[in-house]
């Protein structure tokens, strides 16, 4: 496991973060699931706006170093909640910054 992020800070994911958060989402996915470009993985779909616009749902930034670095979404259907997608900045991955977007949905 890697060394604890320094100074990590949670919020509320605004609008202006969703293009960040796009590219965040497709190298994260891109990069664990092995793609040869993943800049590129999955830019025909919209798991982050979509999602940002949905009702029903609340989503969060994490930051470092006052760089957004990752996010979490985190919907609730009457009694019934889940989050996703989580992702975070593969360079950035084993440090702690997934656990305190998980625990921000909680």
């Amino acid at each position: 496991m890697g060394t604890a992020a320094p100074s990590v800070a949670i919020r509320a994911l605004a609008e202006t973060d969703l293009p960040k958060a796009e590219r965040i989402f497709r190298l994260a996915f891109g990069t664990f699931l092995g793609a040869p470009e993943p800049e590129t993985f999955w830019s025909d779909r919209d798991y982050v706006r979509g999602r940002w616009q949905a009702p029903h749902v609340a989503a969060f930034a994490a930051e470092v170093g006052g760089e957004l670095v990752g996010s979490n979404f985190a919907t609730r259907w009457g009694s019934v909640g889940f989050f996703g997608p989580l992702t975070i900045r593969p360079d950035l991955w084993d440090r702690g910054i997934g656990a305190r977007l998980v625990e921000a949905v909680t």
